[in-house]
């Protein structure tokens, strides 16, 4: 049985600047407290504030998708903008105008003109999150158990969750930790509790290596094969 062994310890930086979520089910729901639980006593360890640790409910995994999305969309989507946009380059007129031969042809102009892009009400766009040096670091982190059943139901359930989950975890800029288990039995399920420790740990370890990342110059990039 494998048990709570990811040996790592957040900086105090980390620490200060992030917040917890934990989107859980109901269903299950002694087995679902005890990995909470779990997963605050590591936190405690940690000296991490209670007054960013949010715990969000849902009826089963399925749920956790929409609500794990909800939260990302917190930190994503932008609202409203507006820009001075800038147009200028060569137009061409031609004149059909009864003038004096002097007047007649073709001529070139210039155009020169600047008008205000201003959304008329709320408008969002997509934007992967990349905070700042100041900016909250969130980390979702999902408890579910999906058990075997007598059908193929389960299969189904799990790989549907845990391909949304890994969508939202890949694209986002928010980590999104997988704590769904998909045990034969709840024996199994209960075996694997102390996981959740780990599961603290990694969202942590995983904003680490992202604002390292960031530091790394990206060197020569090439534009042409």
């Amino acid at each position: 049985m494998k048990t709570a062994n990811l040996s790592y310890i957040p900086p105090a930086t980390l620490i200060d600047r992030a917040r917890i979520f934990f989107v859980q089910t109901l269903w299950h729901a002694e087995l679902i407290e005890a990995l909470e639980q779990e997963a605050r006593q590591q936190l405690a360890l940690f000296r991490f504030p209670e007054t960013k640790i949010h715990t969000l409910k849902v009826a089963g995994a399925f749920e956790v998708i929409h609500l794990s999305a909800a939260i990302v969309r917190r930190y994503v989507w932008k609202q409203g903008f507006s820009q001075v946009v800038a147009v200028r380059g060569p137009t061409h007129i031609q004149s059909n105008l009864r003038l004096p031969p002097f007047f007649q042809g073709s001529f070139e102009s210039q155009l020169r003109s600047e008008f205000l892009l201003e959304s008329p009400g709320p408008i969002a766009y997509f934007q992967p999150y990349s905070p700042t040096s100041s900016d909250e670091l969130p980390i979702i982190i999902t408890l579910a158990c999906i058990l075997r059943g007598e059908t193929e139901h389960h299969r189904y359930l799990a790989y549907a969750v845990i391909q949304h989950l890994a969508h939202l975890n890949s694209t986002s800029g928010v980590p999104v930790i997988l704590g769904v288990l998909t045990p034969d039995t709840v024996e199994q399920a209960w075996e694997r509790v102390s996981q959740a420790q780990d599961w603290v740990k990694a969202g942590f370890l995983l904003w680490e290596s992202r604002l390292r990342l960031a530091e790394i110059d990206q060197g020569n990039v090439l534009t042409e094969l």
